[in-house]
């Protein structure tokens, strides 16, 4: 059985704790990509981060993860909402360390997924991982997504290059 998550918008008090978690420059690109944020993460990042979850119709839903006991154990966000055409970006999973591969990756992918299909009635959610991150795409097929292609060396992190993988999901007529 899996555990319960629950999802709750992220806020100010927990920007110290996702800090914590980030605590390499790899890991920074591995959970938010090479662009928005700089190692290391900061609360003046995070500020700016979650003004664009703001408004009627921000551009991103940033969540907070919680177990069944309502304990935050990780992070998750629907991202690049675009709701004339109804499509999202599934991005910046994150389980908290000390809790990897306990179970609670698949149902906090399997919440986000409904947040963005019944409340913000989006009809194509996708995402990018990293080819090397094999536990998370194996966590993005058991949730339904199904990949679309690979972008070859899209990403150089030091001296290496990483390839992406475009994994999507679309929800399906009632």
């Amino acid at each position: 059985m899996q555990p319960i998550v629950q999802l709750r918008p992220f806020a100010r008090p927990d920007f110290s704790r996702l800090i914590s978690w980030v605590n390499s420059p790899q890991m920074l690109i591995q959970w938010a990509g090479p662009t928005q944020f700089s190692f290391p993460l900061t609360v003046e990042q995070l500020q700016v981060y979650l003004q664009g979850s703001e408004g009627a119709q921000p551009v991103r839903k940033i969540f907070a993860s919680l177990d069944g006991a309502g304990n935050v154990i990780g992070h998750i966000e629907l991202g690049a909402l675009d709701y004339a055409n109804q499509t999202g970006t599934l991005c910046r999973v994150l389980v908290a360390p000390q809790l990897r591969g306990e179970g609670f990756s698949v149902p906090m992918v399997r919440e986000a997924l409904r947040i963005g299909f019944q409340k913000l009635q989006l009809r194509r959610i996708d995402l990018r991982v990293y080819s090397f991150n094999t536990a998370a795409i194996k966590c993005y097929q058991r949730a339904g997504f199904v990949q679309e292609g690979v972008l070859k060396q899209a990403l150089k992190v030091g001296d290496e290059y990483w390839d992406t993988v475009l994994m999507a999901v679309l929800k399906l007529p009632q």
